[in-house]
Formats: structure tokens, sequence, C-alpha cells
């Protein structure tokens, strides 16, 4: 059976690299008891994959990845084991069994269904007004060029195009969307609603300018918070720095010309 496991990293766990996540679950798993199976060959490993790696200092309670059973459980039974093996900053979420695929289909992992992402940024300077007017541009902008790094140097990405909803959180948490193209179903409040409900792990100070971002996401068109930070920074004339928390909020599959929570897509 395939499982797929959802879970939050935060506080302290947010510096933690990707590779190091990975051999942390592998050995949550070891440790929970679960009856993992392992590929064949000389050099046999578990067979999990995670859907998409999280940059560093990003906190997230939209984590996943797929494992297979030897052995039929059911999901509460494997969240309630794998989360006795969490230390401070890691949590189980939810675990779902996927679905039975049919023989001879392309297998789906997680990491390939993944077409959007919500991060909530909250500023970190005393930029909230700049920030305000930036944020409004860009959601009117018809463009929004960037500097992405890549392996070779970097390369010029339009993040605008990438955006499909930006909105204003207020204090009691009501959301005032600055833009929307009805890819995603969006919350009227971030405590409600596909996905903006699972902000429990976000830091909030008071008084700081949150932002909502539904982007594209996945191998052909990722859109990170670097990326948002910088075109805030492009389209309000702000200088470039580290001028926000980023918290990833869900990760989403295309489902129908609409976003879907990565925990029920097959």
């Amino acid at each position: 059976m395939k499982v797929r496991i959802g879970f939050a990293k935060f506080d302290r766990m947010r510096f933690l690299g990707h590779l190091d996540v990975m051999r942390f679950f592998q050995h949550a798993i070891a440790r929970a008891g679960l009856p993992v199976a392992y590929s064949a060959g000389f050099h046999p490993h578990m067979i999990l994959s995670f859907a998409q790696p999280l940059a560093l200092s990003v906190s997230s309670d939209g984590e996943y990845f797929d494992v297979e059973l030897t052995e039929d459980l059911e999901a509460q039974e494997i969240k309630e084991r794998l989360q006795g093996t969490m230390c401070d900053g890691f949590a189980i979420t939810d675990a779902y069994v996927l679905p039975q695929q049919e023989p001879n289909t392309k297998k789906q992992t997680g990491m390939s269904l993944i077409a959007g992402a919500l991060y909530l940024l909250e500023e970190t300077e005393s930029y909230q007004g700049q920030l305000l007017a930036a944020a409004t541009a860009l959601a009117a902008a018809q463009k929004a060029v960037v500097a992405k790094p890549t392996k070779n140097g970097t390369r010029d990405v339009d993040v605008r195009s990438g955006i499909h909803a930006l909105g204003i959180v207020s204090e009691d948490g009501a959301i005032r969307w600055l833009c929307d193209d009805d890819v995603f179903a969006v919350p009227e409040n971030l405590t409600e609603g596909f996905g903006a409900e699972r902000s429990r792990h976000a830091a909030h100070r008071p008084g700081a300018l949150r932002m909502l971002f539904a982007v594209d996401a996945g191998s052909e068109n990722n859109i990170s918070a670097e990326l948002l930070s910088d075109a805030l920074s492009v389209s309000g004339g702000i200088p470039e720095g580290r001028m926000f928390s980023s918290h990833r909020m869900e990760l989403y599959g295309l489902k129908d010309g609409h976003m879907e929570s990565l925990l029920t897509m097959k």
C-alpha cells in the first residue's frame, strides 16, 4: 500500500536542509516500526518520495512525502506511530492511503503532481507602507521580471505570470484580495477554507504586514518565497534584502483547471 504523509516544519527545524529532512524521516519511519518497502538491488533503500524541497529558513504546514508499505495499516495508526517519533520542530499533520493504481499505468508521485503553492509572507523590517504599495503595484502589473539563480548563473523570470492571487491579511485574519484569477479557491479568512487554516506554525508579530500568495509551483514554473520577495522589491523600489519571514501553507495539484490539496490528489 502507498500512503501520503503530511507534515509541518517550523521553529529551529526550518534551518534544516532537504537532505537532512529526508534522513530524519527515514530514521523516524524505522523508529516507528512501520513495514516500509525497500528497493531491490545491491543498495536497497526505502521507497519514499518527497513532494518538493523547502528552502532554508522557510517554515511550513504543507509538506508531504509518499511512502510504500508492505502491510496494510489504518491511516490513523500510521499518523500516530510517526508522530510518536517526532522532535520539536516537526509534526505529522495528515496521513492518507492512496488509491491502488491500475497495473501498467504510470505511477504518480506527490512530486509529479505539484502545480501550485500557498505562501504567507510577513514583514520583518519597517517598510509596511512601502510594502503595501509594492503589493498593490505587483497585483496590478502585467509583468514583474527578476533574476533567478541557476546552476549556470542567472536567468530572467516573469514572477507575475505565476501569481494567481495576492491578498493582504488583517490582524483578525480577514483577507483582502488584490488580485485573483479563480485558479485557486481562495478563502475569505486565514482561519478557513482550502488549506488556509493550515497556518498554525507561522510566526506572527502583531502589527506586521502579512501577504498571502497563491502561486505556480513544481518543475515547470516554480515561484518560491524568495522570488516573491524579489518581485515586491522590483515593484515597490524597496531595498533588496531579508524583509520577510516566509511560511508555506499548502501544496496543490491541478485538477480540471483548479488547484486541489496534494493530500487528496491521486
